[in-house]
């Protein structure tokens, strides 16, 4: 059923012949034919290839020698690819960290990721405060020792 669906869609399509063009025909063999078999068998894998236009001789062991060098070759250029990438794009993450800490210094080489700023504890606030109370009495009872003189108590 599939087969008349494809051939009625392929009866639509409108075939154009041309002349230059001749389209294979079968061969028919007569009956009589023989096939015949080689005299000797194909020349050793040792004896040396020559090229069709006669100006390379190599044998397959050099063939296979070149393969293998031409091969680490090409596997030595794309270690040299990929170094020179790595190298390109660790430029590129250097470049953006030198900006990132042009624009925040310290940012980036603290590790901290978060920035706030540093409270001092209360204890430390009272002690630098009654520091700063007991230096100013300090010099206050020095200047009234100068006016008045040393007091005997």
């Amino acid at each position: 059923m599939h087969d008349r669906g494809a051939n009625h869609h392929l009866q639509q399509i409108p075939l154009t012949v041309s002349p230059a063009l001749q389209l294979p025909v079968a061969v028919t063999l007569p009956y009589s034919y023989q096939s015949p078999l080689p005299l000797r068998l194909p020349p050793s894998s040792s004896v040396s290839i020559t090229s069709p236009s006669g100006n390379v001789s190599q044998t397959p062991a050099e063939v296979v020698h070149s393969c293998h060098v031409l091969l680490s070759h090409l596997q030595a250029q794309r270690a040299a690819a990929e170094s020179a990438v790595a190298d390109w794009e660790g430029g590129i993450a250097e470049r953006e960290l030198m900006e990132k800490r042009r624009v925040a210094p310290g940012y980036l080489d603290t590790g901290i990721q978060i920035l706030e700023p540093t409270r001092k504890n209360q204890e430390s606030l009272m002690d630098q405060v009654s520091g700063e109370d007991k230096a100013k009495d300090a010099e206050v009872g020095e200047e009234l020792d100068r006016v008045f003189g040393k007091m005997g108590v």
